[in-house]
């Protein structure tokens, strides 16, 4: 590979402190194991063979993530807190937390990943991988199960199209309907109210995940179910089809253990102040019954809010 990006065989042999006829050697031994030549035979190996290229390429990739992978031991920070969600909460709900988190809870080093799948969430917070998880999370082998609020998932349409929807399932099934991903818990939640409707759902366009969903209902592509708090900034050509049922779902944050992190997330999404403004931003439902914390072992009470 060297031997391409340097332009001959012996400068890749001086970037590695060998000769040239050992270099050689070994490339000698790499296309005799794969069975096919990776360099032309004329250029005194500095120009690649198609297969080569085609090789080449592959083996860039794995070079590149190899290194990234060893890089990982000198850029890991212990000190960092990674918080595990969906895509709708990484980008509506969490900014404004984060900021917070950052200039009064002096915390620096944050990390945020989404999932569109909740068992991928759950699986990668059980295995470790995570400080703590944010969402619609019911199971799991948190020590620490926080309920902060709830979430409604609505139906969405494109502005022209409203009047044409009462809001009844029987008249939903009949338009086409975008699908949130392939393993979405939103697909899910389709399913299981039309189910209860007595009608069955035809997904037409499949989604990688809410905000794109949201683009194809604003251009008339179908209707979706999302977060009603993924509307939050978004275009004035989607709007709302009233359900005769809201789905509402609580939205809660799971923690393996109660670290010193986990304690100052959960007193910045309890700030009193900070939820007010969600819900005034349509961000985060107020919940119908006061907020709990669910402890997995018994451990010493202790307040988890201010």
């Amino acid at each position: 590979m060297n031997s391409v990006q340097l332009g001959s065989l012996s400068a890749a042999a001086r970037r590695f402190g060998i000769t040239p006829s050992a270099m050689s050697q070994q490339i000698d031994a790499l296309e005799s194991s794969l069975g096919r030549k990776l360099f032309d035979p004329r250029s005194r190996r500095s120009r690649l063979t198609k297969f080569g290229r085609e090789f080449f390429a592959q083996a860039s990739d794995v070079v590149d993530s190899a290194r990234q992978a060893m890089a990982m031991g000198q850029t890991f920070g212990d000190g960092v807190m990674t918080v595990g969600t969906t895509p709708t909460i990484a980008q509506k709900l969490l900014p404004p937390l984060i900021y917070r988190m950052r200039h009064e809870r002096n915390i620096d080093s944050i990390e945020v990943r989404s999932f569109t799948d909740l068992r991928e969430l759950y699986a990668t917070l059980d295995e470790g991988a995570l400080d703590l998880a944010v969402g619609p999370l019911e199971q799991s082998t948190s020590k620490v199960v926080h309920c902060f609020g709830e979430e409604e998932l609505v139906v969405v349409c494109h502005h022209s199209h409203r009047n044409s929807f009462d809001g009844s399932w029987k008249q939903l099934v009949e338009a086409p309907w975008i699908r949130c991903g392939s393993n979405s818990d939103l697909t899910d939640a389709v399913s299981r109210e039309a189910g209860r409707a007595g009608v069955h759902i035809r997904f037409t366009v499949r989604a990688p995940d809410v905000t794109t969903a949201l683009s194809l209902v604003e251009h008339g592509v179908g209707i979706a179910l999302v977060p009603k708090m993924a509307l939050h900034g978004s275009s004035r050509h989607v709007s709302i089809i009233r359900l005769p049922r809201p789905i509402r779902r609580e939205l809660t944050v799971h923690a393996r253990d109660k670290s010193q992190h986990v304690e100052k997330f959960l007193e910045a999404i309890t700030d009193s102040d900070l939820v007010r403004k969600f819900g005034a931003a349509g961000l985060l439902e107020t919940r119908r019954t006061e907020p709990t914390v669910v402890r997995r072992e018994p451990v010493p009470a202790q307040p988890l809010s201010n």
